[in-house]
C-alpha cells in the first residue's frame, strides 16, 4: 500500500554517487564529501564539491548530482516536521551553507557541522541503547547552528507581506505550513475564534478565492513540482500533497490543467522517466555499508573532542548476598598449549616461549600435529647413532622437564600416505618411547584422530590405531575430532560410526570460531549480538549430541577456539577483547574438560609467509619476543579464581577460595571490531559497575584490584603510539614489555555489614578483585 512519505524521520547514508537525476526532497539535505568529487546542480546553478566540502540544499529545491566512481558522500536529510514543533518558522527559513565558496570566514562553523554529521552517522550505525535520542539531539544542535548562522531572507518567505490584514497573513502562513496535511476551514475558525460562516466570506473577500480553492491550488502547484522532478508514482504524489486519495487528485488536476497527472508528466518532464530509466535508477548511486568508511568519518572529530566525549554514566549496581553454599563447584579445565606442528618446537624462540609459559601459567598438555614430520629424518651420521627418534626424544624430554604431556593430533588425510606404514612407525615409536621415557609418562599421552569423513576406511584405521596405542600404553587415551557442525541430532552415518567405535572413543575434540558466523562488512552492531555466548552454546550443543550417541561421559577438549576478533591483523590488534575471552573461557570451563591456547607460531607456517591476512583460529598468548597478549594476563588472573561460584550475572561472577573471595567484573562488548579503531566509537560502551556485597564475615580485608583493559595489558596500543615501528630494537622491546601489564591497586577495607566495590569498565575490560581477610 502506498502511504504518505514519513516527514518526521531523518535519513542519513554514505553513498557513492555517479549520477543522480533531477529530484527534490521535502526537507533540507546536507551533503558532505568524504572523498572524491561531485558536481551538484541546484535550481540550474552548478556547484563543484571536493573532499571535505559541505553543501546544504533547501527543501523543494531541484537538484541533480554527477560524480566520479571513487567518491564517498555523506547525506543527511532533515524533514521540516521534525523541527517544526520546536521552531514553527522552519518552513519560512532559507539557508545559505556552502563551504566550497572561498574566503567565507565560516570555517569553524563548517567544522562544527562536519563533526555533528560524523557523530550522527556513528550513532546511527552503533545502534546503542538510546541512540535515537542521541541522534535527534545532535540534529537539533545542527539545525540550531544553521538557524543562528546560515539563515537568509528568501524571496518567497515574505510573500504574504502585501496583505494588509495581519489575521489573514497568519491564516495564509498556517496553510502554507500545513497544506500537505488534512486541514479544514473549521479548524482555522476555531483557532481564530471566528464563526465558520464569517471566516468563509472574510477569506474570499481578502484573498479573492474560496478557502477550498486556495488550498487546492497550493497543493496542485506543489504536486506539479514533485511530478516533474521526482520519480514518485501518482498515488504517492497525491498523498504527499494533502489529497485524500488518487481519485480526488486526478479530478482536481484535470480541472486545473485539462490533463491527467500522468499525461502532464509525459508532456512536460524535462527528462522523461521511462521504464528503462526507472529500472536503472538504482545503478546511479550506491549505498556504502562497509565499516572501513568509519575511519574516514572519524577524522572530523577532533582529538580534544574525542577525549571529552566520555559521559559519566550512572553506576549499574548489583547487590550480592553471599549464600552459605556455592551455587556451582567444579575443578578448572585442563589447559592445552597449542604449537601447531611438532617441528616448530625445534625453534629456540618456541622453546623459550614454552619455558616462560610453564614457569608462569603451568599448562598440562602440549598439543601438536605432524608427529612423524620429515624434519626429523636422520641425515647426519652422528644423529643416526642415536636412532631414528633421536631429535624427537630431545623434544619430548624437554616437554617432560617442563611438565608438559604430549597431546598428539593426527590429521589422517595429510599425514597418512599409507595406513600400514604409518601404523608400523607408530608401533616402533611407542615401543621406543616406553623404553626411553617409562610407562608413567607415555601413559598420560593423548591422541586425536582427524578424518575428512567417517566411513568404513576411517573405522578400520581408528581401530588399528587404537590397538597399536593400547598394545604399548594401555593408560594412554585415543579419541576423535568432530568434523562437522553438530545440530540437535547427529546425522545417521555419523551416529552409526560413533556407535561402532563408542567403546574405543576415550575423548572428543572440536573447534569453535564465531568469526565464521558474522559479516564484518555489516555496519549494524546488532548483528554481532548473534555470536554472544557462542562458545557456551556450541559446548552445550556438542554435549547434547554426544549424549544421544551414548558418549555423555567422554571428556571433551576444545582445542581451537576464539572470540569475536575481526577479519584483519590490525583489527585483531586494536579490538581489545579480554572480557570476551574471560567470559567464554569461564563458560567453557563449566562444560568441558580442556581448552587450547596458542603460542603465536603463525609466522612459522610456510603458507603464511606471503599472506597479509593470517587465519587466527585460536586464542594466542604471546607475540614476538615474548611480548604478552591480553589472553596471557587473562589466564594469570583466572588462576587466582576458583570455580566455587557463589553468585553470577551477565557481567560479574563471585567465587570463594582458600585465601578469600574473588569478584570478577567485565564489560563484554559484541560490536563490529571496526568500531575499535577510534576511541570515540567506544565512549557509549563504557559503564560504571558497583557491586554491594553482604554476608562477608566482619573484619578487615585487603582488596587487590587487577585492571586488564585497553590501557593496561594491551601491547598493540603501545605499538600504535610508537607509529607502528618495527619491533626489533631491544630498547623498544623492553619499553613495550614494561608498559604492557595489568594495573594493580591495593587497599584495605573494614567490613561490618556490606562491602562496596566499584569499577569503570571500558570496552571489553576485565577487572578482578581479590578480597583477602586480614588476620
Amino acid at each position: 500500500m502506498n502511504r504518505l512519505i514519513k516527514e518526521d524521520s531523518y535519513q542519513i547514508s554514505l553513498q557513492n554517487i555517479e549520477y543522480y537525476s533531477q529530484h527534490i526532497h521535502l526537507g533540507i539535505e546536507i551533503l558532505l564529501v568524504i572523498s572524491g568529487e561531485i558536481e551538484v546542480t541546484v535550481n540550474q546553478h552548478s556547484c563543484h564539491l571536493a573532499e571535505n566540502d559541505l553543501l546544504l540544499i533547501n527543501a523543494n529545491d531541484i537538484r541533480s548530482i554527477e560524480g566520479n566512481k571513487e567518491n564517498v558522500v555523506l547525506s543527511l536529510q532533515i524533514p521540516m516536521d521534525l523541527i517544526e514543533p520546536y521552531y514553527p518558522k522552519i518552513h519560512e527559513c532559507h539557508f545559505n551553507c556552502n563551504s566550497s565558496k572561498k574566503d567565507n570566514g565560516l570555517y569553524l562553523l563548517f567544522d562544527q557541522i562536519r563533526q555533528l554529521m560524523a557523530k550522527i552517522l556513528i550513532a546511527f550505525y552503533q545502534k546503542q541503547d538510546g541512540s535515537e535520542i542521541e541522534i535527534n539531539g545532535l540534529i537539533y544542535q545542527l539545525v540550531t547552528l544553521l538557524i543562528r548562522n546560515f539563515k537568509t531572507t528568501h524571496h518567497v518567505s515574505n510573500q504574504f507581506t502585501e496583505m494588509k490584514d495581519e489575521r489573514i497573513r497568519e491564516i495564509l502562513a498556517f496553510i502554507k505550513k500545513n497544506y500537505r496535511k488534512p486541514i479544514s476551514l473549521e479548524e482555522i475558525a476555531k483557532q481564530q475564534y471566528l464563526s465558520l460562516y464569517y471566516l468563509s466570506r472574510y477569506f474570499k473577500q481578502e484573498v479573492g478565492v474560496s478557502f477550498s480553492q486556495y488550498v487546492k491550488n497550493l497543493r496542485l502547484k506543489s504536486a506539479v513540482h514533485e511530478l516533474l522532478h521526482t520519480g514518485h508514482n501518482i498515488t504517492q504524489i497525491s498523498l504527499n500533497n494533502g489529497f485524500p486519495d488518487v481519485k480526488a487528485f486526478n479530478k482536481a488536476f484535470k480541472e486545473m490543467y485539462q490533463q491527467t497527472p500522468a499525461e502532464y508528466r509525459s508532456h512536460h518532464k524535462m527528462e522523461p522517466m521511462d521504464v528503462e530509466e526507472v529500472k536503472h535508477e538504482s545503478e546511479q548511486y550506491t549505498l556504502l555499508q562497509s565499516p572501513n568508511f568509519l575511519i574516514k568519518i572519524s577524522k572530523y572529530i577532533s582529538g580534544n573532542e574525542k577525549s571529552t566525549m566520555l559521559m559519566e554514566p550512572a553506576a549499574s549496581a548489583v547487590y550480592v548476598d553471599l549464600p552459605q553454599e556455592p551455587i556451582f563447584i567444579r575443578e578448572k579445565a585442563i589447559k592445552l598449549l597449542v604449537i601447531g606442528q611438532l617441528e616448530y618446537a625445534l625453534h629456540e624462540e618456541v622453546q623459550a616461549d614454552l619455558k616462560l609459559i610453564q614457569e608462569e601459567l603451568g599448562f598440562e598438555y602440549i598439543y601438536f600435529t605432524n608427529l612423524f614430520s620429515g624434519s626429523f629424518a636422520m641425515t647426519t651420521p652422528l644423529y643416526q647413532i642415536g636412532g631414528q627418534f633421536y631429535q624427537m626424544d630431545a623434544l619430548f624430554s624437554r616437554f617432560q622437564q617442563l611438565g608438559l604431556v604430549p597431546f598428539i593430533r593426527v590429521e589422517v588425510e595429510k599425514e597418512v600416505a599409507s595406513s600400514s606404514e604409518y601404523l608400523k612407525k607408530l608401533d616402533e615409536f611407542l615401543q621406543h618411547s616406553l623404553s626411553y621415557f617409562g610407562s608413567a609418562f607415555v601413559g598420560k599421552w593423548r591422541f586425536e584422530l582427524v578424518f575428512p569423513e567417517w566411513g568404513e576406511t576411517a573405522k578400520s584405521f581408528y581401530q588399528d590405531f587404537y590397538q597399536t596405542v593400547k598394545k604399548w600404553a594401555s593408560a594412554a587415551k585415543v579419541g576423535l575430532h568432530v568434523p562437522f557442525s553438530l545440530g540437535k541430532a547427529i546425522p545417521v552415518p555419523a551416529a552409526d560410526f560413533l556407535n561402532q567405535i563408542s567403546d574405543r572413543c576415550e575423548l572428543v575434540c572440536f573447534t569453535c570460531n564465531p568469526n565464521e558466523e558474522v559479516d564484518f562488512t555489516d555496519m549494524n552492531n546488532r548483528t554481532f549480538e548473534g555470536v554472544k555466548n557462542y562458545v557456551k552454546k556450541e559446548c552445550s550443543r556438542l554435549k547434547e549430541s554426544l549424549s544421544s550417541a551414548g558418549l555423555e561421559e567422554v571428556p571433551i577438549f576444545l582445542t581451537d577456539w576464539n572470540t569475536l576478533y575481526g577479519n584483519t591483523m590490525d583489527l585483531s590488534g586494536t579490538f581489545f577483547r579480554s572480557a570476551l575471552i574471560f567470559k567464554e573461557m569461564l563458560d567453557a570451563m563449566k562444560e568441558i574438560s580442556g581448552l587450547g591456547f596458542w603460542i603465536d607460531t603463525h609466522s612459522l607456517e610456510k603458507n603464511n609467509l606471503d599472506q597479509d591476512h593470517i587465519a587466527m583460529n585460536g586464542i594466542a598468548l604471546l607475540y614476538y619476543y615474548q611480548i604478552k597478549r591480553p589472553a596471557y594476563f587473562n589466564l594469570q588472573l583466572m588462576a587466582k579464581m576458583t570455580l566455587r561460584i557463589l553468585a553470577e550475572g551477565g557481567d560479574f561472577v563471585m567465587a570463594k577460595g582458600e585465601n578469600g573471595y574473588q569478584l570478577a567484573v567485565y564489560n563484554p562488548s559484541y560490536i563490529n571490531p571496526s568500531y575499535s579503531v577510534e576511541s570515540f566509537f567506544l565512549h557509549s560502551i563504557t559503564k560504571e559497575k558497583k557491586v554491594v556485597i553482604s554476608g562477608l564475615p566482619p573484619g578487615r580485608y585487603q582488596i587487590r584490584k587487577h585492571i586488564l583493559d585497553q590501557n593496561n595489558g594491551e601491547f598493540y596500543i603501545n605499538w600504535i603510539n610508537l607509529q607502528h615501528q618495527d619491533i626489533y630494537d631491544q630498547e623498544i622491546i623492553s619499553f613495550i614489555k614494561q608498559g604492557t601489564y595489568p594495573d594493580l591497586q591495593i587497599y584495605e577495607e573494614k567490613v561490618e555489614a556490606e562491602l562496596y566495590l566499584q569499577s569503570t569498565l571500558t570496552f571489553n575490560a576485565f577487572h578482578l578483585f581479590e578480597i583477602k581477610p586480614l588476620s
